[in-house]
């Protein structure tokens, strides 16, 4: 698609040549993930989205479609996607982002079950060393909860970098400029 690359670069080089994996989970806060992949791009970046099936009853995957002008992954099907972009060959993507990593997700992650498309891509992408950076968010006393606090920290002692919520109004927000900010320092 050739009006997606008018925005290529257009604020920086830095993720210039770098593919991006961007995981979008079923948060009210996945009207955000489209912006996010817009940045990515914008600093140069090559953007993919996998979604969830609640992700995609929040917002349509041709919308990251549009935005990208790739392909937005849905299921894993016998291309074996979570491989071809996140396992150990030479090919693969750079990063895998999830964001917004609601409760359900990264506590999967953290445990390894790998049941929907976005933990499937989380487990190869761990596996196989990739950098991988986690963006919370969901209400606050979902954040706050003993299990859930467990599970993050587990990641975070694992490498898997994890990006803290704006703690507001009840809930652990996605700080979306935070997120493309943790992959630009990675």
């Amino acid at each position: 698609m050739e009006h997606v690359k008018t925005i290529l670069g257009t604020k920086s080089s830095k993720l210039k040549g770098k593919r991006v994996i961007l995981g979008v989970c079923g948060s009210i806060a996945c009207i955000e993930s489209p912006k996010i992949a817009r940045e990515f791009m914008r600093h140069g970046a090559e953007v993919t989205v996998v979604m969830s099936k609640s992700a995609q009853k929040i917002i349509t995957p041709w919308a990251f479609e549009c935005i990208t002008g790739k392909k937005t992954i849905t299921e894993i099907t016998g291309v074996c996607e979570h491989v071809e972009y996140c396992g150990e060959h030479k090919g693969r993507a750079d990063f895998f982002v999830i964001s917004p990593a609601t409760a359900n997700t990264l506590s999967k992650v953290a445990n390894g079950i790998d049941d929907t498309a976005v933990t499937t891509f989380a487990t190869t992408a761990i596996g196989s060393g990739m950098s991988v950076i986690l963006a919370p968010a969901m209400h606050k006393s979902m954040y706050k909860n003993a299990f859930v606090s467990e599970n993050l920290a587990k990641l975070e002692k694992s490498g898997i970098k994890i990006v803290k919520p704006e703690m507001e109004e009840g809930k652990a927000k996605l700080g979306w400029m935070k997120t493309v900010d943790a992959v630009l320092s990675f």
